[in-house]
């Protein structure tokens, strides 16, 4: 079969994804910055305010005296510019809730915040009742500091699918004069012919026209070896070239093609509610109006009963206490008490939702290559013909020479292995080196390596690489013959046209991936496999399912499916093509060595890419989505017993500050208890 050959290059440049500017990370950083120096002040604001507030409950001046309204008149302008600096976006989304004929949680917050405000600022200019100004400081910094995650998250996302755009945004378009040019994609016409050099990428989706050669499509398929493409192939925006040129024709322009679906797909997802976040919604759309009324009611009843003040006074105790300020103190904590343990374990996330995603999981989806597999290959058997025109030793450092120089993936593996098993007595010996020579390096397009070796006054003519390089069917069957390996990648060396070696190359699963499956087991989680690999050679137990030849939209498929029959899907991954399903299951993972895209979309990382870390994650969060359980029913409890305290007029300040203490102890110690990973 003839060939085409073209000069070695050193190496081709990887598919990383790279800052688009340097200007977007730093102006993300800088509002980033930003908040936290609000959530700051804001925190300033609170304390500041508990210890006046107290102060003027248990020892306050004289109503009227100038000490008096010094001290009133500074807490009530510090609520002020607390909530001016800091309360828009709470109080616009409330707005938004009463348009939309709405309950949310911020309602509930805002309803607290005012009734601290109101009352207090009626117990100020009264002299009568207590003042708990620090409550409106306290409300606004939980509110923005879960907001503030919340946007970080999907500013990160949608900054790294935008440099992910950027990255394939031009293409080498050929003019009507003859001449090529550099194009953004969006100004590419269906129909034109696109050219792509050895180590760039693809950028249009299209059909080869011109060229031969290897494209790296793992990004995409989670194919771990580059593919042999030639004219009359089709080739989608996102894959590399590796060792040819190319010419295409594009089939689908810019916002057409697949690396768009699948980055729409990333950019329009709004996130899934977690299961605690919809039991507390479906709490707030009973406990929001059940305050207004009781809050009403008590207005009205102490407005006869009492007087204004009293009515005032009292109705807006029972929003004040309405806040679950042993909730909301709680629950961070605990939260970030399992964030703790969760990085302990290797699996970092900064997302509460996560917690209670592996809490409630009882099917995860994980990726092949790159995920279950390394990303690299290795050799797991070598043959050698035994009569050989030069010695085997000779044979084993040329290779290593001329595959030094490459940066395919099936060349790194060999070089790894050829330079791991030098305490071999066969390659050790020196017999041959001196005047070893590999001269006349070149590609063979999509086929392999050629090379002339000189040894000494010898010359020898060698070719690494695919099976269509040997002469015969039957050369391809000998040689298999002598193999105990049935599954890998094959590749083989030829002196002089005859075959003289062959190496199998295999995925290396991680150490720890039967371990896993065994633990998923026992925990009851169902573990399935989805692959965009065609032909993955993997050996799994029976109760794992594997799907192989997948696109992106199909993984989306599958878990969208998983969802619908009611199940609380995870998914881990690592490629561009397992973004769109990240964004679709209830809880994801990246791998720490995978794509930008899909470690900005997902909810958690593996630090060291181990999964058997992922079974103890999830028996983690189910020991603490247990006692978060039980924070709610306590929360709800309390608050409905200060609700009827301060119905009957009975909240005072001393009381309050008991009951907030005593339950705020109770259930952070509840929170700071060690989660078990079992």
């Amino acid at each position: 079969m003839s060939s085409e050959s073209e000069p070695i290059q050193s190496s081709s440049p990887q598919p990383a994804i790279v800052c688009r500017e340097q200007g977007d990370c730093d102006d993300l950083d800088l509002k980033l910055s930003r908040a936290w120096l609000r959530i700051a002040i804001a925190g300033v604001f609170a304390g500041q305010g508990m210890v006046f507030s107290l102060a003027l409950n248990m020892t306050p001046p004289p109503f009227g005296s100038l000490p008096y309204w010094i001290l009133h008149g500074g807490l009530i302008f510090s609520s002020l510019v607390v909530m001016a600096f800091l309360g828009g976006p709470l109080f616009a989304s409330t707005w938004g809730m009463v348009r939309g004929r709405r309950l949310s949680i911020e309602g509930l917050f805002t309803l607290s915040l005012l009734g601290a405000f109101v009352g207090s600022v009626v117990g100020s200019v009264t002299g009568q009742g207590s003042v708990y100004y620090e409550v409106v400081a306290i409300v606004i910094a939980i509110y923005t500091f879960g907001r503030m995650l919340g946007e970080r998250s999907q500013s990160r996302m949608k900054l790294e699918s935008a440099r992910l755009r950027e990255r394939f945004e031009r293409a080498e378009v050929l003019q009507s004069s003859g001449e090529w040019m550099s194009q953004a994609v969006a100004e590419v016409a269906v129909g034109a012919r696109v050219r792509v050099e050895p180590g760039a990428a693809f950028t249009l989706d299209g059909v080869i026209r011109s060229g031969v050669g290897y494209v790296q499509e793992t990004a995409l398929t989670g194919e771990p070896l580059p593919v042999v493409r030639r004219v009359g192939d089709r080739v989608r925006a996102g894959t590399w070239a590796v060792d040819s040129r190319f010419e295409m024709e594009v089939e689908r322009g810019a916002g057409a093609r697949e690396l768009d679906e699948i980055l729409e797909a990333v950019e329009g997802a709004d996130g899934q509610a977690s299961d605690l976040q919809t039991q507390a919604n479906a709490l707030i759309r009973v406990f929001l109006p059940l305050v207004v009324s009781v809050s009403f009611v008590t207005a009205l009843v102490w407005y006869f009963l009492g007087s204004w003040v009293d009515a005032v006074l009292n109705s807006m105790a029972v929003l004040l206490v309405a806040c679950p300020c042993a909730l909301g103190l709680a629950t961070p904590v605990a939260i970030s008490q399992g964030l703790f343990r969760l990085a302990q374990l290797g699996l970092v996330t900064r997302d509460g939702a996560f917690i209670d995603a592996l809490a409630r999981t009882e099917r995860i989806f994980f990726d092949k290559t790159g995920t279950l597999s390394e990303s690299t290959l290795r050799v797991t058997e070598v043959w050698v013909e035994p009569d050989l025109p030069l010695p085997r030793a000779d044979l084993l450092v040329a290779i290593l020479l001329a595959e030094s120089s490459l940066a395919h993936p099936v060349a790194r593996a060999l070089v790894q292995y050829l330079q791991a098993n030098k305490g071999d007595a066969a390659y050790t010996t020196t017999r041959g080196r001196a005047g070893m020579v590999v001269e006349d390096l070149h590609l063979l397009s999509g086929q392999g390596v050629a090379f002339r070796l000189q040894v000494s006054q010898h010359f020898y003519s060698l070719q690494v690489g695919e099976a269509s390089l040997l002469p015969s069917e039957a050369d391809r069957l000998r040689v298999g013959a002598q193999l105990h390996e049935s599954q890998g990648k094959r590749v083989y060396v030829l002196i002089e046209g005859r075959a003289a070696a062959c190496f199998v190359l295999q995925e290396r699963l991680r150490a720890g991936v039967p371990a896993t499956w065994q633990r998923l087991d026992d925990l009851g989680v169902h573990a399935s496999i989805l692959t965009g690999d065609p032909f993955p050679e993997v050996e799994l137990p029976s109760h794992v399912l594997l799907e192989a030849g997948l696109s992106s939209s199909d993984k989306v498929k599958r878990i969208s499916a998983a969802r619908q029959a009611g199940q609380t899907p995870l998914f881990v991954g690592d490629g561009i093509n397992d973004a769109a399903a990240m964004t679709q299951a209830s809880g994801s993972i990246a791998m720490h060595s995978g794509t930008g895209l899909a470690r900005s979309v997902a909810m958690a990382q593996l630090t060291a890419d181990r999964v058997e870390v992922i079974p103890a994650g999830i028996g983690l969060a189910r020991d603490l989505h247990r006692r978060l359980r039980g924070n709610l029913i306590y929360a709800a409890a309390y608050n409905a017993v200060g609700m009827l305290l301060a119905a009957l007029g009975l909240l005072h300040p001393i009381a309050a500050a008991l009951i907030m203490l005593v339950s705020s102890f109770w259930v952070t110690a509840r929170a700071l208890k060690q989660p078990s990973c079992q």
